[in-house]
């Protein structure tokens, strides 16, 4: 019959619920709002991030230009050049499965922390609560440390700028703890936040982010100096591609896998 509505039964999504279980309304749903019903869940947070904003969130954890800059050193240190370049291109094959793979989960169970719902539902049958449980407990193991994490590079670039301006400073091990305990009192204010002052922060942090990678993607080509040092504008693209630097007493092959840890960092 046109028009007529869906049960919460109905909606095509992956639900914990047992055939036949239809869980009880309280009011009309939307469609968004039926299909989570349909899920068992129900939805607790104000929904105040838009598609550009939900965007910028993933952006924002992403932080390509400075995650570019704090792992410089495992791609370029341990296997030069080669290592900025096939060790990402072999590397974001991989990552990208996990991606689509994640994508699938989430387009067919869109719950707020998915990852919990996801391992209950597909896991066998009666180790749900355990896979579960496994899930959420390494998910907060790796929340707990990528933040500080970001934080000790962004204070290791900090001072480390301050010693570029004066060579003669030297920074101590607890002046970047220090700084770093500042940045993440700093981010727990921001994360505070209303919700809809949250998506404002991240679409102009994201924004500046995209406009910063641009400019710096431009002008590293244009401003380089290497014609002043009697070398060639542009590095031949067999060197780039081909010339592996010794930065370990592994083999190259192992070496290129080890540059796989900036990526893994970068993609968190």
């Amino acid at each position: 019959m046109p028009g007529r509505r869906k049960s919460v039964a109905e909606e095509p999504v992956t639900s914990v619920l047992a055939p036949g279980e239809v869980p009880i309304c309280e009011r009309d749903y939307n469609a968004d709002e039926e299909a989570l019903a349909a899920l068992g869940y129900k939805a607790e947070f104000k929904r105040e991030f838009g598609l550009w904003t939900s965007f910028c969130v993933s952006f924002a954890v992403l932080g390509l230009l400075p995650s570019f800059a704090s792992t410089l050193y495992y791609g370029m240190g341990y296997a030069g050049t080669p290592g900025m370049t096939w060790g990402w291109l072999v590397a974001m094959v991989f990552i990208q499965c996990v991606a689509m793979s994640m994508a699938e989960l989430c387009s067919a169970m869109p719950t707020s922390g998915g990852l919990y719902y996801a391992a209950a539902v597909l896991a066998p049958p009666g180790w749900g609560p355990l896979a579960a449980w496994i899930t959420g407990w390494s998910n907060w193991l790796a929340q707990i440390t990528a933040a500080p994490s970001v934080d000790y590079g962004m204070a290791s670039m900090m001072l480390a700028a301050a010693s570029i301006q004066n060579p003669a400073y030297v920074p101590q091990n607890y002046q970047v703890f220090l700084l770093t305990a500042l940045i993440m009192l700093i981010q727990s204010c921001i994360s505070s936040m209303p919700t809809k002052w949250i998506a404002n922060f991240n679409s102009y942090g994201s924004t500046f982010n995209i406009i910063a990678l641009i400019i710096v993607i431009i002008m590293i080509p244009a401003a380089t100096n290497r014609e002043d040092h009697g070398l060639p504008r542009y590095t031949p693209s067999s060197s780039v591609w081909g010339n592996f630097y010794a930065g370990t007493d592994f083999p190259n092959g192992l070496a290129l896998l080890m540059t796989f840890v900036a990526v893994i960092w970068t993609m968190r």
